[in-house]
């Protein structure tokens, strides 16, 4: 199985004409997190659980979103051991602003001959910063890490890199098409006419099974 990343064109983001994400900011969302920013600690009843930290989420807003961006918190409360923290970022791009709420959370630490807080404004602290890092979640960054099962990597290029890499698939396809005879007719002539590239390069490397030239 290839771990290419799938290729799409700017103009293929999102179904509506103004979208608010443009295609710089959107590489940061479709990438995977740089392997040295994830980090491992134990999970609640065994195993283990994958995440990035607040820094790293901020410097991703940073570079997203030119600093214009803000964290709000919207409320806090202490509730059965845990600080709960209701947060709200907004990040202001495309002349918009974008909002997203959620809640975060962090059992807190005490003291074993009292049983008092260590450090209440700590754990409020950390609360806030895994709200923040839930929010920015709902804008897509470090997804292959929090749901990486519903994550796909993708690589955003120009209609210029677009056409030039359809052209050289489609050129590839008709010179041997009569090695795709167990594809579908109608699947090639759509690849071929809206220049899909995933489907091209699937057509591709079909043909180069075929050859012996690759393995499967």
């Amino acid at each position: 199985m290839s771990n290419k990343p799938a290729k799409i064109n700017a103009k293929d983001l999102a179904k509506v004409e103004n979208n608010l994400i443009n295609a710089e900011q959107a590489k940061f969302l479709l990438k995977r997190t740089p392997a040295n920013h994830i980090k491992t600690r134990p999970a609640l009843g065994g195993g283990t659980w994958q995440y990035v930290s607040g820094t790293y989420v901020q410097k991703v807003l940073n570079l997203m979103f030119g600093w214009a961006w803000d964290f709000e918190i919207v409320s806090e409360i202490i509730q059965d051991g845990e600080a709960i923290v209701k947060g709200k970022l907004i990040v202001n791009t495309g002349g918009q602003k974008i909002i997203k709420t959620q809640y975060g959370n962090k059992k807190i630490m005490k003291k074993r001959n009292t049983g008092e807080a260590l450090s209440l404004g700590n754990d409020l602290k950390a609360a806030a910063t895994d709200a923040l890092k839930k929010c920015a979640a709902q804008l897509g960054i470090a997804q292959d890490v929090y749901a990486p099962d519903e994550f796909t990597e993708v690589e955003v290029i120009s209609q210029e890199q677009h056409a030039h890499d359809a052209d050289l698939l489609i050129k590839a396809v008709k010179n041997d098409i009569e090695l795709l005879s167990n594809v579908s007719q109608e699947i090639i002539e759509k690849a071929i006419e809206t220049k899909n590239l995933d489907v091209l390069f699937k057509l591709v490397r079909n043909i180069r099974l075929k050859k012996g030239e690759e393995n499967g």
